[in-house]
């Protein structure tokens, strides 16, 4: 047992382990979902706003440069840039012409932002030939504003009353053209790359949040099941090993719970020198609330005074009966055949509540007879005023008994149909000489060729009890049972 929890310690310590990893893994998971949309959030504003810019920029040099062919044809008049963009969709733009020295010409269009550049920010860039434009947000709305220098053109003289004149530098045109007017087909791809890696960052944080919300769970269930595995190794305790001889008796068990633990249960103990005991139990159901409920129904089997007479039997069967009415849910009973043999006065006292009636099989005048057990009363746990009477058998040394609950008699195959009672009956009677432990094989057997058992639908338990001092049915008292002998029910 020791070992057994300490196996259940190391087991907890794993289990901390791993879920410290698995919620560092969550967290990481987490920060990558969120720096995933971050991130591709950012790309797109970013890449967003670079094309649109570019695009935008490539509309005003066409702007640019139908303003450049009409003065290189015409002279600049008081209505050249109306002139040069007639027919144009300018929609928000706004067009200024300004001398080098910034001297405002003409202007065309919407309103025009506060100067986005400094003169000499202007003359450093045309030295550079390079181009000069910015981004600027004016009234709330992003404006880029590009500066275009109209090289070998002729300006107006103010003192020929607008006529034009040679210059000294080119004239600027300087025009601003809101983003949102940018090709909107350009950004459709880029758009559709948005779509797709933002649904893959909220689909990584629901997994986390999915996980995150699991991994309690699991936690919890991992703890269940450690608790059950300890429940399994506690109700195994419980029981008596498989084969057991004590004095006048030797027994061997089968117990296949259908899940981890069962509501099946067996025991066997002395009382004194003289008299065993030998209980055998079905609680309804299965699992781990049966597997409660029998651990109630062994330990006040063990402690109960019930072996010393017929009156304190038939008391203590009321006892308990009341005990799991009070106790029990409405719906929980639990069956019980216990008996007690008397090896000096070779007699067998039992009370069968509600239990599969055990088979004894025995030489009788010469003949082999076999008996049911089934006087006592109704299960346990359902009539809290129900009568319990205690019968008394005759043993003889050599004699058979089998006890067994409904999982072994209603063990069922493909085409569903039972084991049942007399497929039993004929194995017994086919192999009395043999030990209870050859006897175990030769029912696991039977069952196995009949119907699976390793996984069982129901708790599958059995006991059976050989008597007397060689508790063996010896080939001398079978040799006078005539063929087709019929059995005594």
């Amino acid at each position: 047992m020791r070992f057994s929890i300490l196996k259940i310690a190391v087991s907890d310590s794993r289990s901390a382990a791993l879920y410290r990893w698995v919620i560092v893994w969550l967290f990481l998971s987490n920060v990558i979902g969120f720096v995933l949309a971050g991130s591709t959030i950012r790309d797109y504003r970013f890449v967003s706003r670079l094309l649109a810019t570019q695009q935008v920029r490539h509309q005003m040099t066409q702007t640019a440069a139908l303003v450049e062919q009409h003065l290189r044809r015409n002279d600049l008049t008081a209505d050249t840039l109306q002139a040069a963009l007639a027919g144009t969709q300018r929609g928000d733009e706004a067009i200024e012409l300004r001398a080098t020295e910034g001297e405002l010409l003409q202007h065309l269009g919407a309103s025009f932002p506060a100067s986005a550049f400094t003169l000499e920010e202007i003359h450093d860039s045309l030295a550079k030939r390079e181009s000069l434009y910015r981004t600027v947000s004016s009234a709330g709305v992003d404006l880029v504003v590009e500066v275009f220098p109209m090289r070998g053109m002729r300006r107006p003289d103010a003192a020929t009353q607008g006529q034009p004149r040679a210059g000294s530098g080119p004239m600027l045109l300087e025009i601003a053209l809101p983003l949102k007017d940018a090709d909107a087909a350009v950004l459709k791809p880029l758009r559709r790359n948005l779509t797709i890696n933002l649904a893959a960052a909220i689909s990584l944080l629901a997994t986390v949040l999915l996980a995150g919300v699991g991994l309690r769970s699991y936690a919890r269930g991992q703890r269940l099941e450690e608790q059950v595995e300890i429940a399994r190794q506690v109700q195994s305790r419980l029981l008596p090993h498989a084969t057991v001889k004590m004095p006048g008796i030797e027994i061997a068990t089968e117990y296949k719970p259908a899940e981890v633990v069962g509501g099946d249960f067996y025991d066997v103990f002395a009382n004194d020198a003289e008299r065993t005991s030998v209980v055998i139990g079905d609680v309804s159901g299965k699992g781990i609330p049966s597997a409660l409920l029998m651990g109630v129904i062994h330990g006040a089997v063990r402690t109960a005074q019930w072996q010393s007479a017929a009156t304190s039997h038939e008391e203590e069967s009321q006892k308990l009966n009341r005990l799991l009415c009070d106790r029990a849910s409405g719906n929980t009973f639990a069956s019980m055949f216990w008996c007690v043999y008397d090896e000096p006065l070779q007699s067998l006292r039992y009370v069968n509540a509600g239990h599969c009636p055990p088979v004894l099989i025995g030489q009788r005048n010469g003949k082999l007879v076999t008996t049911r057990l089934d006087k006592g009363g109704p299960v346990l746990g359902l009539l809290p005023y129900a009568h319990y009477e205690a019968a008394t058998v005759a043993i003889s040394d050599g004699d058979l008994l089998v006890m067994y609950s409904d999982g072994l008699v209603e063990a069922a195959n493909d085409a569903e149909e039972e084991y049942g009672d007399a497929r039993l009956l004929t194995l017994l009677q086919t192999h009395l000489e043999q030990t209870p432990a050859q006897l175990r094989e030769s029912i696991l057997g039977s069952l196995a060729a009949f119907a699976s058992v390793d996984v069982v639908q129901d708790d599958l338990t059995f006991a059976i009890v050989r008597f007397g001092p060689n508790a063996v049915l010896s080939s001398a008292k079978l040799a006078g049972r005539p063929e087709n002998m019929p059995v005594a029910l």
